[in-house]
Protein backbone atom coordinates (compact mmCIF):
# COMPACT_ATOMS: atom_id res chain seq x y z
CA UNK A 1 0.00 0.00 0.00
CA UNK A 2 1.14 3.37 -1.03
CA UNK A 3 1.18 6.56 1.26
CA UNK A 4 0.45 9.90 0.27
CA UNK A 5 4.38 10.26 -0.11
CA UNK A 6 5.01 8.32 -2.56
CA UNK A 7 2.10 9.35 -5.10
CA UNK A 8 3.38 10.84 -7.91
CA UNK A 9 3.42 14.69 -8.20
CA UNK A 10 0.93 17.02 -10.52
CA UNK A 11 3.95 18.81 -11.92
CA UNK A 12 6.31 18.76 -14.86
CA UNK A 13 6.67 14.95 -13.97
CA UNK A 14 3.18 14.00 -14.13
CA UNK A 15 1.91 12.86 -17.30
CA UNK A 16 -0.69 14.47 -19.59
CA UNK A 17 -4.46 13.86 -19.89
CA UNK A 18 -4.86 13.02 -23.89
CA UNK A 19 -7.41 16.14 -25.41
CA UNK A 20 -10.96 15.49 -25.58
CA UNK A 21 -12.61 15.76 -28.65
CA UNK A 22 -14.73 18.15 -27.81
CA UNK A 23 -11.88 20.83 -27.71
CA UNK A 24 -10.09 19.81 -31.07
CA UNK A 25 -12.86 20.11 -32.65
CA UNK A 26 -14.14 23.90 -31.60
CA UNK A 27 -10.18 25.09 -32.75
CA UNK A 28 -11.07 23.65 -36.24
CA UNK A 29 -13.76 25.49 -36.35
CA UNK A 30 -12.19 28.69 -35.49
CA UNK A 31 -9.26 28.22 -37.88
CA UNK A 32 -11.70 27.87 -41.20
CA UNK A 33 -13.79 31.45 -40.37
CA UNK A 34 -9.69 33.21 -39.36
CA UNK A 35 -9.53 31.64 -43.23
CA UNK A 36 -12.78 33.06 -44.52
CA UNK A 37 -12.42 35.91 -43.18
CA UNK A 38 -9.03 37.03 -44.72
CA UNK A 39 -10.27 35.51 -47.66
CA UNK A 40 -13.15 38.25 -47.83
CA UNK A 41 -10.88 40.64 -47.14
CA UNK A 42 -8.49 39.77 -50.09
CA UNK A 43 -11.69 39.54 -52.72
CA UNK A 44 -13.01 42.94 -51.38
CA UNK A 45 -9.47 44.89 -51.94
CA UNK A 46 -9.20 42.67 -55.49
CA UNK A 47 -12.42 43.67 -57.06
CA UNK A 48 -14.06 47.08 -56.93
CA UNK A 49 -17.12 47.97 -54.72
CA UNK A 50 -19.66 48.75 -57.41
CA UNK A 51 -19.58 45.55 -58.11
CA UNK A 52 -20.83 43.75 -55.36
CA UNK A 53 -23.58 46.63 -54.94
CA UNK A 54 -21.56 49.03 -52.50
CA UNK A 55 -21.61 52.78 -52.94
CA UNK A 56 -20.07 54.94 -55.01
CA UNK A 57 -18.03 57.88 -53.88
CA UNK A 58 -17.75 61.44 -55.56
CA UNK A 59 -16.27 64.80 -55.65
CA UNK A 60 -18.77 67.18 -55.65
CA UNK A 61 -17.48 71.15 -55.50
CA UNK A 62 -14.37 69.51 -53.54
CA UNK A 63 -16.47 67.37 -50.89
CA UNK A 64 -16.84 63.58 -50.65
CA UNK A 65 -20.06 62.33 -51.80
CA UNK A 66 -21.91 58.89 -51.22
CA UNK A 67 -24.01 57.85 -53.34
CA UNK A 68 -25.86 54.62 -54.68
CA UNK A 69 -24.59 52.87 -57.78
CA UNK A 70 -26.31 54.41 -61.21
CA UNK A 71 -26.93 57.81 -59.89
CA UNK A 72 -27.38 60.80 -62.49
CA UNK A 73 -26.35 63.83 -62.62
CA UNK A 74 -29.69 65.62 -62.05
CA UNK A 75 -29.98 63.05 -59.00
CA UNK A 76 -26.64 64.70 -57.42
CA UNK A 77 -28.18 68.51 -58.63
CA UNK A 78 -31.20 67.79 -56.19
CA UNK A 79 -29.97 66.27 -53.56
CA UNK A 80 -26.86 68.45 -53.59
CA UNK A 81 -28.98 72.10 -54.63
CA UNK A 82 -26.54 72.71 -57.53
CA UNK A 83 -27.47 75.82 -59.27
CA UNK A 84 -25.19 76.92 -61.43
CA UNK A 85 -24.89 80.49 -61.59
CA UNK A 86 -25.46 82.62 -65.01
CA UNK A 87 -22.91 85.09 -66.00
CA UNK A 88 -24.18 88.57 -65.82
CA UNK A 89 -24.50 91.72 -68.85
CA UNK A 90 -20.93 93.44 -68.04
CA UNK A 91 -21.42 98.01 -69.57
CA UNK A 92 -18.13 99.14 -71.53
CA UNK A 93 -15.80 99.28 -67.54
CA UNK A 94 -16.76 95.88 -67.04
CA UNK A 95 -18.83 96.95 -64.22
CA UNK A 96 -22.12 94.82 -63.53
CA UNK A 97 -25.30 95.91 -65.17
CA UNK A 98 -27.68 93.02 -65.27
CA UNK A 99 -27.04 90.19 -63.22
CA UNK A 100 -27.91 86.90 -64.43
CA UNK A 101 -28.03 88.45 -68.22
CA UNK A 102 -25.10 86.46 -69.11
CA UNK A 103 -24.40 82.82 -70.35
CA UNK A 104 -26.20 80.17 -68.48
CA UNK A 105 -24.17 78.46 -66.14
CA UNK A 106 -23.46 74.45 -66.20
CA UNK A 107 -22.20 71.06 -64.81
CA UNK A 108 -19.34 69.87 -65.12
CA UNK A 109 -18.52 65.98 -64.47
CA UNK A 110 -14.47 65.36 -64.94
CA UNK A 111 -14.04 69.01 -66.63
CA UNK A 112 -16.79 68.38 -69.49
CA UNK A 113 -19.81 69.90 -69.71
CA UNK A 114 -22.78 66.74 -68.29
CA UNK A 115 -26.12 66.31 -69.38
CA UNK A 116 -28.59 65.91 -66.55
CA UNK A 117 -28.94 62.20 -67.32
CA UNK A 118 -25.64 61.28 -67.45
CA UNK A 119 -24.94 58.42 -65.01
CA UNK A 120 -22.21 58.85 -62.65
CA UNK A 121 -19.60 56.78 -61.57
CA UNK A 122 -17.25 55.96 -58.54
CA UNK A 123 -14.62 58.83 -58.36
CA UNK A 124 -16.32 61.42 -60.45
CA UNK A 125 -15.63 64.47 -60.11
CA UNK A 126 -18.68 66.72 -60.23
CA UNK A 127 -18.15 70.84 -60.61
CA UNK A 128 -20.54 74.00 -60.46
CA UNK A 129 -19.36 76.46 -63.35
CA UNK A 130 -20.80 80.04 -63.43
CA UNK A 131 -21.50 81.66 -66.65
CA UNK A 132 -20.11 83.57 -68.45
CA UNK A 133 -20.56 87.06 -68.96
CA UNK A 134 -21.50 89.20 -72.21
CA UNK A 135 -20.36 92.84 -72.12
CA UNK A 136 -23.10 95.12 -74.01
CA UNK A 137 -23.80 95.68 -77.15
CA UNK A 138 -21.83 99.05 -79.03
CA UNK A 139 -24.01 101.66 -80.62
CA UNK A 140 -22.34 104.19 -83.36
CA UNK A 141 -23.33 107.76 -83.03
CA UNK A 142 -21.08 110.11 -85.55
CA UNK A 143 -20.78 113.93 -84.99
CA UNK A 144 -20.11 116.51 -86.83
CA UNK A 145 -17.06 119.02 -86.21
CA UNK A 146 -18.47 122.13 -86.99
CA UNK A 147 -15.42 124.07 -89.07
CA UNK A 148 -14.53 127.71 -88.09
CA UNK A 149 -13.98 130.86 -90.26
CA UNK A 150 -10.52 132.40 -89.91
CA UNK A 151 -10.01 136.24 -91.76
CA UNK A 152 -7.28 138.05 -93.44
CA UNK A 153 -6.43 141.65 -93.96
CA UNK A 154 -8.65 144.32 -93.02
CA UNK A 155 -11.36 146.40 -94.56
CA UNK A 156 -14.87 146.36 -94.98
CA UNK A 157 -15.26 143.86 -97.78
CA UNK A 158 -15.31 140.00 -97.07
CA UNK A 159 -14.49 137.61 -99.80
CA UNK A 160 -14.53 133.61 -99.21
CA UNK A 161 -10.72 132.33 -100.25
CA UNK A 162 -11.98 129.00 -99.04
CA UNK A 163 -15.05 127.26 -98.58
CA UNK A 164 -14.39 125.59 -95.27
CA UNK A 165 -15.64 121.95 -94.03
CA UNK A 166 -17.10 120.41 -91.28
CA UNK A 167 -15.18 117.06 -89.56
CA UNK A 168 -16.47 114.18 -87.89
CA UNK A 169 -16.36 112.34 -84.76
CA UNK A 170 -17.18 109.13 -84.02
CA UNK A 171 -18.61 107.95 -80.53
CA UNK A 172 -18.98 104.10 -79.42
CA UNK A 173 -21.56 103.72 -76.41
CA UNK A 174 -22.70 100.81 -74.66
CA UNK A 175 -26.13 100.55 -75.53
CA UNK A 176 -27.83 100.10 -72.03
CA UNK A 177 -25.02 102.25 -69.90
CA UNK A 178 -24.51 105.27 -72.72
CA UNK A 179 -20.73 105.14 -71.37
CA UNK A 180 -18.53 106.00 -74.11
CA UNK A 181 -16.14 102.95 -75.43
CA UNK A 182 -14.24 104.53 -77.63
CA UNK A 183 -13.88 108.28 -79.42
CA UNK A 184 -12.10 109.25 -82.45
CA UNK A 185 -11.98 111.93 -85.43
CA UNK A 186 -12.59 110.04 -88.32
CA UNK A 187 -12.34 113.27 -90.49
CA UNK A 188 -10.45 116.49 -89.35
CA UNK A 189 -12.36 119.71 -90.08
CA UNK A 190 -11.13 122.53 -92.47
CA UNK A 191 -11.82 125.98 -92.08
CA UNK A 192 -13.10 128.34 -94.26
CA UNK A 193 -10.94 131.44 -95.40
CA UNK A 194 -12.03 134.45 -95.63
CA UNK A 195 -9.91 137.84 -96.77
CA UNK A 196 -10.79 141.37 -95.65
CA UNK A 197 -9.93 144.58 -97.84
CA UNK A 198 -10.98 147.65 -99.00
CA UNK A 199 -9.18 148.56 -102.04
CA UNK A 200 -8.34 151.96 -101.77
CA UNK A 201 -5.25 153.01 -103.77
CA UNK A 202 -2.60 154.64 -101.79
CA UNK A 203 -3.18 158.10 -100.79
CA UNK A 204 -6.58 158.62 -102.46
CA UNK A 205 -9.01 160.10 -99.35
CA UNK A 206 -12.60 158.92 -100.34
CA UNK A 207 -15.51 157.33 -98.53
CA UNK A 208 -18.54 155.90 -99.23
CA UNK A 209 -22.29 156.54 -98.25
CA UNK A 210 -24.25 153.75 -97.85
CA UNK A 211 -27.96 153.29 -96.86
CA UNK A 212 -29.88 150.08 -95.54
CA UNK A 213 -33.26 148.93 -94.99
CA UNK A 214 -34.93 150.41 -97.90
CA UNK A 215 -36.52 151.54 -100.29
CA UNK A 216 -38.94 153.82 -98.16
CA UNK A 217 -40.86 157.16 -98.21
CA UNK A 218 -37.66 158.43 -97.09
CA UNK A 219 -35.35 157.20 -99.87
CA UNK A 220 -36.94 159.89 -102.46
CA UNK A 221 -35.52 162.47 -100.28
CA UNK A 222 -32.70 161.18 -99.45
CA UNK A 223 -31.84 160.97 -103.29
CA UNK A 224 -33.01 164.19 -104.23
CA UNK A 225 -30.07 165.32 -101.45
CA UNK A 226 -27.74 163.47 -103.14
CA UNK A 227 -29.00 164.31 -106.64
CA UNK A 228 -28.15 168.31 -105.34
CA UNK A 229 -24.55 168.05 -104.76
CA UNK A 230 -23.83 164.78 -107.36
CA UNK A 231 -23.39 162.24 -105.02
CA UNK A 232 -23.83 158.79 -106.09
CA UNK A 233 -24.47 156.29 -102.85
CA UNK A 234 -25.07 152.76 -102.23
CA UNK A 235 -28.24 151.43 -101.08
CA UNK A 236 -28.61 148.35 -99.76
CA UNK A 237 -32.36 147.48 -99.83
CA UNK A 238 -34.61 144.01 -98.38
CA UNK A 239 -35.89 142.07 -101.44
CA UNK A 240 -39.59 141.54 -100.21
CA UNK A 241 -39.86 145.48 -99.79
CA UNK A 242 -38.13 146.34 -102.94
CA UNK A 243 -40.24 144.35 -105.15
CA UNK A 244 -43.59 146.01 -104.58
CA UNK A 245 -41.29 149.20 -105.97
CA UNK A 246 -39.46 148.27 -109.15
CA UNK A 247 -39.67 151.57 -110.27
CA UNK A 248 -37.55 152.73 -107.23
CA UNK A 249 -34.89 150.49 -108.43
CA UNK A 250 -34.87 151.36 -111.51
CA UNK A 251 -34.41 155.62 -110.56
CA UNK A 252 -31.68 154.92 -108.41
CA UNK A 253 -29.47 153.08 -110.78
CA UNK A 254 -30.43 155.44 -113.43
CA UNK A 255 -28.90 158.47 -111.08
CA UNK A 256 -25.96 156.42 -110.81
CA UNK A 257 -26.35 155.06 -107.48
CA UNK A 258 -25.43 151.08 -106.35
CA UNK A 259 -28.23 149.04 -105.44
CA UNK A 260 -27.02 146.31 -103.85
CA UNK A 261 -28.80 143.16 -101.44
CA UNK A 262 -29.81 143.44 -97.79
CA UNK A 263 -31.46 139.98 -97.72
CA UNK A 264 -35.44 138.90 -98.41
CA UNK A 265 -36.73 139.51 -95.02
CA UNK A 266 -33.65 140.84 -93.28
CA UNK A 267 -33.09 137.76 -90.97
CA UNK A 268 -30.32 137.19 -88.73
CA UNK A 269 -28.67 134.77 -91.36
CA UNK A 270 -26.97 133.54 -88.13
CA UNK A 271 -29.85 131.77 -87.46
CA UNK A 272 -30.91 129.79 -91.02
CA UNK A 273 -29.54 126.76 -92.15
CA UNK A 274 -27.55 126.91 -95.41
CA UNK A 275 -30.70 126.64 -98.07
CA UNK A 276 -32.55 128.88 -96.50
CA UNK A 277 -29.49 131.90 -96.53
CA UNK A 278 -28.61 130.70 -99.94
CA UNK A 279 -32.80 131.86 -100.73
CA UNK A 280 -32.51 135.15 -98.71
CA UNK A 281 -29.49 136.29 -100.86
CA UNK A 282 -30.71 134.55 -104.35
CA UNK A 283 -34.31 135.78 -104.25
CA UNK A 284 -33.16 139.78 -103.51
CA UNK A 285 -30.65 139.15 -105.95
CA UNK A 286 -33.28 138.69 -109.09
CA UNK A 287 -35.38 141.00 -107.54
CA UNK A 288 -33.24 143.85 -107.96
CA UNK A 289 -31.79 143.07 -111.06
CA UNK A 290 -28.44 141.40 -110.11
CA UNK A 291 -26.35 142.38 -107.35
CA UNK A 292 -22.72 141.94 -106.11
CA UNK A 293 -22.58 142.91 -102.64
CA UNK A 294 -24.46 141.31 -99.78
CA UNK A 295 -24.63 143.36 -96.22
CA UNK A 296 -25.72 140.81 -94.20
CA UNK A 297 -28.40 142.42 -91.53
CA UNK A 298 -27.40 143.32 -87.88
CA UNK A 299 -23.82 143.12 -89.11
CA UNK A 300 -23.95 139.39 -88.37
CA UNK A 301 -22.48 136.35 -90.38
CA UNK A 302 -20.80 133.15 -89.79
CA UNK A 303 -18.48 131.15 -92.50
CA UNK A 304 -21.88 129.40 -93.84
CA UNK A 305 -22.96 133.08 -94.95
CA UNK A 306 -19.89 133.93 -96.73
CA UNK A 307 -19.92 130.93 -98.05
CA UNK A 308 -23.70 131.13 -99.91
CA UNK A 309 -23.39 134.74 -100.55
CA UNK A 310 -19.40 133.35 -102.27
CA UNK A 311 -21.24 130.70 -104.11
CA UNK A 312 -23.88 132.95 -105.37
CA UNK A 313 -21.14 135.05 -106.78
CA UNK A 314 -21.04 137.98 -103.83
CA UNK A 315 -19.02 139.63 -101.53
CA UNK A 316 -20.11 140.75 -97.76
CA UNK A 317 -19.90 144.54 -97.60
CA UNK A 318 -19.68 146.11 -93.60
CA UNK A 319 -18.93 149.37 -92.91
CA UNK A 320 -16.50 151.11 -90.71
CA UNK A 321 -18.38 154.26 -89.84
CA UNK A 322 -22.04 153.63 -88.03
CA UNK A 323 -23.88 156.48 -87.36
CA UNK A 324 -26.88 155.24 -85.81
CA UNK A 325 -29.16 157.08 -87.19
CA UNK A 326 -32.14 154.64 -86.79
CA UNK A 327 -31.46 155.66 -83.16
CA UNK A 328 -29.96 158.96 -82.00
CA UNK A 329 -32.65 161.49 -81.74
CA UNK A 330 -30.97 164.83 -83.08
CA UNK A 331 -29.30 165.35 -87.00
CA UNK A 332 -26.50 167.10 -85.13
CA UNK A 333 -25.40 163.88 -83.41
CA UNK A 334 -25.60 162.21 -86.45
CA UNK A 335 -23.05 163.86 -88.50
CA UNK A 336 -20.60 164.43 -85.03
CA UNK A 337 -20.26 160.65 -84.97
CA UNK A 338 -19.37 160.61 -88.61
CA UNK A 339 -16.88 163.29 -87.94
CA UNK A 340 -15.22 161.86 -85.20
CA UNK A 341 -14.64 158.24 -87.15
CA UNK A 342 -14.70 159.17 -90.70
CA UNK A 343 -10.88 158.24 -92.12
CA UNK A 344 -9.77 157.33 -95.87
CA UNK A 345 -11.21 154.73 -97.17
CA UNK A 346 -14.24 154.65 -94.82
CA UNK A 347 -17.92 152.94 -95.58
CA UNK A 348 -20.42 155.00 -93.70
CA UNK A 349 -23.93 153.16 -92.40
CA UNK A 350 -27.05 155.10 -92.51
CA UNK A 351 -30.55 154.11 -93.23
CA UNK A 352 -33.42 155.06 -95.37
CA UNK A 353 -35.99 152.33 -94.64
CA UNK A 354 -37.17 150.17 -91.36
CA UNK A 355 -38.37 153.12 -89.46
CA UNK A 356 -38.40 157.04 -88.94
CA UNK A 357 -35.36 158.09 -91.04
CA UNK A 358 -36.06 162.41 -90.90
CA UNK A 359 -33.08 162.73 -88.63
CA UNK A 360 -31.36 161.31 -91.23
CA UNK A 361 -32.78 162.90 -94.22
CA UNK A 362 -31.91 166.30 -92.03
CA UNK A 363 -28.30 165.58 -91.21
CA UNK A 364 -27.55 164.39 -94.72
CA UNK A 365 -26.55 168.03 -96.33
CA UNK A 366 -24.38 168.99 -93.53
CA UNK A 367 -22.61 165.65 -93.14
CA UNK A 368 -21.97 165.89 -96.74
CA UNK A 369 -20.87 169.26 -97.04
CA UNK A 370 -18.42 168.72 -94.28
CA UNK A 371 -16.72 165.72 -96.26
CA UNK A 372 -16.42 167.60 -99.64
CA UNK A 373 -15.01 170.58 -97.17
CA UNK A 374 -12.77 168.08 -95.27
CA UNK A 375 -11.19 166.58 -99.10
CA UNK A 376 -13.17 163.79 -99.07
CA UNK A 377 -14.30 162.59 -102.40
CA UNK A 378 -17.60 160.81 -101.73
CA UNK A 379 -18.22 157.18 -104.34
CA UNK A 380 -20.04 154.13 -104.49
CA UNK A 381 -18.61 151.04 -102.76
CA UNK A 382 -17.86 148.96 -106.07
CA UNK A 383 -15.84 152.04 -107.05
CA UNK A 384 -14.56 152.59 -103.59
CA UNK A 385 -13.57 148.69 -103.34
CA UNK A 386 -12.50 147.78 -106.91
Amino acid sequence: MMTAAHRPSAGRGAPRRPPSRRNAGSRSVLRVLVTAAALALLLTAAWPARDLGTADFLLVDGAPVMVGARTTVAQVADTRHLAPTPGAKLDVAGDVIVPGDGTPGVLEVNSAVATLDLILHDGSVVTTRRGADRPEQLTRKTESIPHEMRAEGSGPVVALVRKGSDGEREHFLGETSRRTAAEFVSREPVDSLLRRSSGLAAGQKAVALTFDDGPSSYTALIMAVLADRRIPATFFWVGKVAAGQRDMVGRAREAGHEVENHTWSHADLTTLDAESIGSEISRTAQTLGGTRFVRPPYGKYNSTVVEQAGMLGQRLAMWDVDTLDWKIRDASSIVSRVQAAVRPGAVILMHDGGGDRSRTVAALPTLIDWLLNEGYALTTLQRLTD
